[in-house]
């Protein structure tokens, strides 16, 4: 679980919504990017 304050909150619904997406498949795609990211540097 994840808690943001309201300001975050509002920012990640703004892009969330300008890429199509919901907040947390937002999260789940940078998350996936940065997980793809660490590999690569080892």
């Amino acid at each position: 679980m994840v808690t943001l304050t309201k300001d975050v909150a509002e920012q990640l619904d703004l892009i969330a919504k300008k890429m199509g997406l919901t907040k947390s498949g937002l999260i789940t795609v940078w998350t996936n990017e940065n997980r793809k990211e660490s590999e690569q540097k080892k």
